[in-house]
């Protein structure tokens, strides 16, 4: 009897404790954007901010403000003039930068384009090969 007794309690409460914890659960490896309170900014925004007082661009679905790295660029600060407000993916692909000018870009990221404009990093998105985490 005692199983027949446990059958309608696992019913009641411990299946849907259960159930519950199932969809609780998570990866602890994964973050999502929500998780890291990612700063949206859409693409209207950072056309604002196309000047060499205040200069942002977008590589991969990412915003970076470069405003301080504009004088250290190895290609002169005209190239990045030229874009920006824009995304320069193609343009930052086009010239051969290196893995260590993609770790760089870490320290002047400011945010990240809203899922409706992303372009690279979306399911269905353009294909890119080694595209940076």
């Amino acid at each position: 009897m005692t199983s027949v007794e446990a059958t309608p309690q696992l019913a009641r409460g411990g299946l849907f404790a259960l159930g519950l914890a199932a969809v609780r659960f998570r990866n602890p490896w994964t973050k999502t954007y929500t998780e890291t309170k990612e700063r949206v900014i859409n693409l209207e925004e950072v056309t604002w901010h196309d000047n060499a007082n205040d200069c942002w661009i977008i590589i991969y679905d990412r915003v970076y403000d470069i405003t301080k790295f504009l004088q250290q660029h190895p290609g002169g600060m005209d190239v990045l003039l030229e874009n920006a407000g824009r995304d320069v993916t193609l343009a930052f692909r086009g010239t051969g930068h290196s893995s260590a000018a993609v770790d760089a870009l870490q320290k002047y990221y400011i945010g990240r384009l809203p899922w409706s404009e992303c372009i690279y990093r979306k399911p269905g998105g353009i294909i890119l090969s080694n595209l940076p985490e």
